[in-house]
């Protein structure tokens, strides 16, 4: 069943090339931030809200209704709810195959990342020329 929650959640877009999110690696996410149960938990929390929303087991529900039962989830257990599309998330963005479709690669973006661009810091030399603005205190 993960698969296709993950799949409602990430579908890909095969025009951009970005992969489902099915086809990553999330049970080694999930080993390796120690999480199953959390995720375990959000499952057991989605069939219910599937079977008393729509009266039927997730996977027997069309993409619509996925995405309702998902969404609804929110209204039971929010902080499970949200982190669960944390970690989905969190998977998903710092999945190599991911970030190579963005191209935004997997750096930091500074101090050794990417490029930032320099400030103009002459455009403070009027406020500094006013000189001192306050009176010193007694």
């Amino acid at each position: 069943m993960i698969e296709l929650v993950l799949d409602t959640m990430l579908p890909g877009d095969a025009a951009l090339g970005m992969p489902r999110a099915s086809t990553l690696d999330f049970e080694g996410y999930q080993l390796r931030h120690r999480v199953t149960d959390q995720v375990d938990a959000f499952l057991k929390m989605l069939a219910n809200v599937a079977h008393e929303k729509f009266g039927q087991p997730f996977d027997a529900l069309d993409a619509g209704q996925r995405l309702a039962a998902i969404n609804g989830c929110k209204l039971v257990d929010v902080r499970l709810f949200s982190a669960f599309v944390t970690h989905v998330m969190r998977a998903y963005y710092t999945e190599r195959r991911v970030l190579a479709q963005l191209s935004v690669g997997a750096v930091p973006p500074f101090p050794a990342g990417n490029e930032i661009a320099a400030d103009d810091w002459t455009i403070l030399e009027p406020v500094y020329l006013r000189g001192q603005i306050w009176r010193n205190a007694e």
